[in-house]
């Protein structure tokens, strides 16, 4: 059996059962706890003798989406004069419907086996629905093979309004009726069709329900479309808005990434400038201390050839500050901030500066290295006059007469 629709018989049973409902042919007991019962607010709607109502209902039971047709056709309890009462029945479908004319033949056909197996003279002969005599219908196993789903329904949300359309009621235009009146489960829970002018009267004098004619159910469907089309408008307004954000968004962040990308590229080219340029200050230091310490070798050179020592002294500290101006310029080395980092400053070596910066430090140093290089010069000099003491005594022994030898010999 194919769970996916089932049928439901009820009635009016007066006392002490009252209103009662059993599924057959299908359905599962966790759908038979949840779902609402098929009973009518006969305050609000009811049926009078020779009269009929059919519906189409939904309902969320048992974690299924359901939709009902169903017929309720009067019928008088046992040992009651009450009015309002009833014996019907009910397809219902889970999560999927069948083609409106087929659910109505089978509706049809289970609605007069149940009246002809279960009334007589109009009065209901049992006293509970578990009892009803049923019959399944012909065209019951079709269906199986014919549902489709129900698009654009949400089953969960529950309005509390109905509506009872006053029309007629014969297979073809019930077919109609319908498959229109699915859209409108979405503003209806349980939509009521009837050709009877008694249950159109009560239910207008009761104003409990609304009632409309044909023309006020094709009103209802324009009503529906209109508000479907601007629920559509909105929806694509609303999309429409997100997308612009997104874009706005997209220029955005894109700009930002792009700008950080730039300041990495233009911070990664100052670095690679400026290691580069530490590289050949590294190499300018480099051939200047070996400069320098050449320019030394060749003063003692020339110092100890000539003995110019003024001279000496005024080359050596413009050689000096040549030295110390160029190894200034070229010693310090920026540690480089990284590509992921945002750093506001530099640092720098703090490494103490060996060579005096500024021109009163570099006459400081002067003073000292030239005191330093007056003695060295008194040694030079007088290293210099005792090679000559010791040259001319050693020629005037060379040439001093034999006589002069022998008396200082003596």
């Amino acid at each position: 059996m194919d769970n996916t629709y089932f049928f439901s018989a009820f009635g009016t049973f007066g006392n002490p059962n009252g209103f009662r409902q059993t599924f057959f042919l299908g359905g599962n007991q966790s759908i038979a706890k949840e779902i609402r019962t098929f009973d009518l607010k006969t305050d609000a709607i009811k049926l009078f003798p020779q009269s009929n109502i059919y519906s189409i209902r939904k309902d969320y039971a048992g974690g299924c989406n359901l939709i009902s047709y169903s017929v309720y056709t009067f019928a008088k309890e046992q040992n009651s004069d009450r009015g309002g009462t009833f014996i019907g029945s009910s397809l219902l479908f889970v999560n999927k419907i069948a083609s409106e004319g087929l659910i109505i033949n089978a509706l049809t056909d289970f609605q007069n086996s149940l009246e002809k197996n279960n009334l007589s003279e109009d009065t209901i002969t049992i006293n509970h629905s578990d009892q009803f005599s049923i019959r399944k219908p012909k065209d019951f196993d079709k269906i199986g093979f014919n549902v489709r789903e129900v698009d654009e329904l949400d089953f969960t949300r529950s309005n509390n309004n109905y509506l009872v359309v006053y029309c007629e009621t014969n297979a073809a235009q019930l077919q109609i009726f319908f498959s229109k009146a699915i859209d409108l489960l979405n503003v209806y829970d349980t939509i009521y069709f009837t050709q009877s002018h008694e249950i159109g009267e009560f239910v207008k004098q009761k104003r409990i329900f609304k009632i409309v004619d044909a023309d006020g159910f094709k009103k209802e469907l324009d009503y529906l479309e209109e508000e479907r089309l601007r629920a559509l408008q909105n929806a694509i307004a609303e999309l429409e808005k997100e997308k612009v954000a997104l874009q706005d968004e997209k220029t955005k962040l894109l700009e930002d990434l792009n700008r950080q990308i730039m300041q990495n590229e233009k911070r990664h080219q100052e670095n690679e400038a400026k290691i580069k340029e530490s590289k050949n200050g590294i190499e300018v230091i480099s051939k200047e201390y070996d400069q320098y310490s050449g320019k030394i070798e060749t003063l003692i050179r020339d110092l100890t050839a000539d003995g110019k020592v003024e001279s000496a002294k005024k080359r050596h500290l413009e050689n000096k500050r040549s030295f110390n101006h160029t190894i200034q310029q070229n010693r310090n080395i920026e540690s480089l901030p990284s590509l992921s980092s945002s750093s506001n400053g530099r640092t720098q070596t703090t490494k103490e500066n060996p060579y005096p910066t500024g021109l009163s430090g570099f006459h400081s140093s002067g003073r000292n290295q030239e005191k330093e290089f007056r003695l060295d010069g008194f040694k030079v000099a007088t290293l210099a006059l005792s090679l000559l003491l010791i040259g001319t005594l050693i020629l005037c022994f060379m040439w001093m007469p034999k006589e002069y030898l022998k008396m200082l010999s003596l």
